[in-house]
């Protein structure tokens, strides 16, 4: 049943991240100018806030020898005034931009003015109107292309996480196996102990009151029954040791089932995203 749900999850990531077009439409819009012709983009998982830096970035670069005018923020809208964008015209424009979020996207309108009217409108230059809809197309690969990058680094971390816990109960099952063998080694070491002390014993119990133990010294029964009786606690305590860390041991074998089956998730959303990523163009 788990196998099944991993591969129902599996296989809806692949619906989750098909390729969405990006395109640059020309519509009428309000703006702070009246209604207008506006580029407009619809861009997936965008931010408004990241929308806003990368268009300023890309449309004022800045920089110690460029004068570039500034953006600035009036409302609901981003204004660059008396811009040129060789990519698009020798003409100087004032352009109003304009971002509303949406759950999964954003809606990127872009309004041109010049001093013959707005880009786009009946009569405006359509040889600018085409480059400047290539211009904000490519303003929106990028926008996408960062965004997906960042998803990326998300999703790549997440992966390292989940990684580097089921490594991290590796290691710690390979400490317990250790600690086991050793409580196992220290159980064996005492119940051979605890023989020879029993023997001793019986020995002392039909010879009197003290026997000779193996280093040819008189052991008393009164140390004998001591020492079987320090022998039971520290052999008690060895099987405590070994069984509480089969359990540790059990216990992240269960967790790293679990973990594995997380880890194939996030493998396959990895390569999902990386391949959204490849296909933006």
């Amino acid at each position: 049943m788990k196998k099944f749900m991993t591969l129902f999850l599996v296989l809806g990531l692949f619906k989750a991240y098909a390729q969405e077009p990006l395109e640059v439409k020309v519509e009428s819009r309000p703006s702070s100018q009246g209604v207008q012709s506006a580029f407009e983009v619809i861009v997936p998982q965008a931010t408004p806030d990241d929308a806003v830096k990368l268009w300023e970035k890309k449309v004022s670069p800045g920089g110690l020898f460029n004068k570039s005018p500034k953006m600035e923020n009036v409302k609901d809208e981003w204004i660059i005034r008396n811009i040129t964008i060789d990519e698009i015209s020798p003409d100087p424009y004032n352009i109003y931009t304009q971002v509303s979020s949406f759950p999964g996207n954003i809606y990127v309108r872009i309004f041109f003015q010049n001093e013959d009217g707005f880009l786009g409108s009946p009569g405006s230059s359509s040889h600018a109107a085409d480059a400047a809809g290539r211009y904000i197309r490519n303003y929106a690969v990028e926008l996408y292309k960062q965004t997906v990058e960042e998803e990326l680094k998300e999703e790549e971390n997440k992966l390292k996480g989940l990684e580097n816990d089921f490594n991290k109960m590796s290691r710690q099952n390979k400490s317990y196996d250790k600690k086991i063998s050793k409580a196992e080694k220290e159980e064996n070491a005492l119940r051979s102990d605890l023989k020879d002390e029993k023997k001793l014993l019986k020995e002392t119990k039909k010879s009197g009151d003290s026997a000779i133990s193996g280093d040819e010294e008189y052991v008393s029964k009164e140390d004998l029954e001591k020492n079987i009786k320090d022998a039971n606690k520290d052999l008690k305590k060895a099987q405590k040791a070994q069984s509480k860390f089969e359990r540790k041991i059990n216990k992240n074998e269960n967790e790293q089932d679990e973990l594995q089956d997380e880890i194939e998730i996030q493998r396959v959303r990895v390569n999902e995203v990386k391949r959204k990523l490849e296909s933006i163009r």
